[in-house]
């Protein structure tokens, strides 16, 4: 069993040989059931204002005897699934965490290890490839091809300040382009990236205008044009729910679709707007990603927090893209111990099966792990992250796993083969 890891106050790293390492799934503390090597590209953080618990020799959960110990997490790169959080105690004032996807770790031989599971291997999202040295040049070629256009100006920060990788693929004209569209969103989620509302800061700036049709179809056909393997993805982490924009990005999709009648047009929502849906698939949309946390009303009320909209629109979202025979991927949002509960996986092989949805992308959720559980209605139990995914593989055949959203090109039919190297 892995030893517990920790931090000094000052940010070393110790170990704890006199205890286990041990992580959260949910309301439960526990021995993960298995540990890998730190991935490259990951990185190492404090949590500050938590104790950090390991496993004694009696089998309960102790803290480590240095009292300057704060709990360490991992967050992982690109490709790789958390199966348990971390697991601390919080003090009084302990502070709530940015938003990112903490993993429980432990040490081997004085080395860190993770509690994780590679589920994507697809080197164009490798965001150390030689090609994302050709970002800066790209920027360039992008202010001097499209003056004027605020989608370059906006990207240019999410390409460079926060290394957004579709937004580097826009300017690589490369693989998935972001094409950010609606500054608006009528859900208020909890781990929203680019808006908060007073217990967490946002990470990331919102798009703080609404792009003309004209700046759209432009910036889309800009990166089309490059390769036929490029594909566009509107709903990005830099701005609301681009059902909002109806209209334009309808009027948007259909010159595209004239203008690029291979081309994938992607689109990542929250399935909120069924009419829109139905225009938009019309108007030559064809690839959906629906983003879900959870299923049961509930649970899905408690986080999205929507406006006007719940489950029913959004299963009927899924149903229009599957008739359409559109390429449909969900997008869960995973948190060990809710995911993996039973009746969550029962939900999900149901919805699976209901639309025909081709791929779920496994994504760990980032958001300060006590602060969502004390937002939950109710505790529920996980059957545990990894025999979830296991599960998911054998209850439902044929379906595929993974991170990253693939091109929808019958002329392509291994669209992994696209390398940025």
């Amino acid at each position: 069993m892995p030893a517990a890891l920790y931090a000094t106050s000052t940010g070393a790293l110790r170990v704890d040989e006199g205890l286990t390492a041990l992580g959260r799934s949910g309301w439960r503390i526990d021995a993960p059931e298995r540990f890998i090597e730190l991935p490259e590209g990951a990185a190492l953080v404090h949590l500050p204002g938590r104790r950090p618990l390991g496993g004694s020799p009696a089998g309960v959960p102790a803290q480590p005897r240095s009292r300057s110990a704060v709990a360490v997490a991992a967050v992982l790169p690109p490709g790789y699934l958390r199966t348990w959080m971390p697991a601390y105690e919080e003090d009084q004032r302990a502070p709530t965490l940015p938003l990112y996807g903490y993993a429980a770790v432990g040490a081997v031989a004085g080395r860190p290890v993770v509690a994780a599971l590679r589920t994507d291997a697809w080197d164009a999202w490798d965001p150390q490839a030689p090609i994302r040295r050709r970002v800066a040049p790209g920027i360039a070629a992008a202010r001097h091809d499209l003056p004027g256009n605020r989608l370059v100006a906006h990207l240019v920060t999410c390409a460079t300040d926060y290394r957004c990788l579709t937004a580097q693929n826009l300017f690589l004209r490369a693989g998935e382009g972001a094409v950010p569209v609606s500054p608006a969103c009528n859900a208020a989620c909890l781990g929203c990236i680019s808006e908060q509302w007073g217990d967490v800061d946002a990470p990331q700036t919102r798009l703080a205008f609404a792009p003309s049709v004209a700046e759209i179809v432009e910036l889309c056909a800009w990166h089309l044009k490059e390769g036929r393997r490029n594909f566009i993805s509107f709903g990005q982490g830099c701005e609301g729910e681009p059902l909002t924009r109806g209209a334009p990005l309808v009027e948007a999709t259909g010159r595209l679709r004239a203008a690029f009648p291979r081309a994938t047009i992607h689109l990542n929502t929250n399935a909120s707007r069924p009419d829109t849906m139905q225009a938009l698939l019309r108007a030559g949309l064809n690839s959906v990603r629906i983003s879900l946390f959870s299923l049961d009303d509930t649970r899905f009320r408690a986080y999205y927090r929507p406006v006007g909209y719940g489950l029913e629109q959004i299963l009927e979202c899924a149903a229009l893209v599957h008739r359409a025979g559109a390429q449909l991927t969900v997008n869960l949002l995973t948190f060990p111990g809710v995911t993996d509960a039973p009746d969550e996986i029962a939900r999900l092989q149901a919805f699976i099966a209901a639309h025909g949805v081709h791929q779920v992308q496994l994504r760990t959720l980032n958001v300060d792990p006590l602060w969502l559980l004390g937002r939950l209605p109710e505790p529920t139990a996980g059957i545990g992250m990894r025999r979830f995914v296991e599960e998911l593989r054998s209850i439902t055949p044929g379906l595929k796993l993974g991170n990253f959203t693939r091109p929808w090109l019958e002329q392509h039919p291994d669209p992994a083969a696209v390398s940025l190297r």
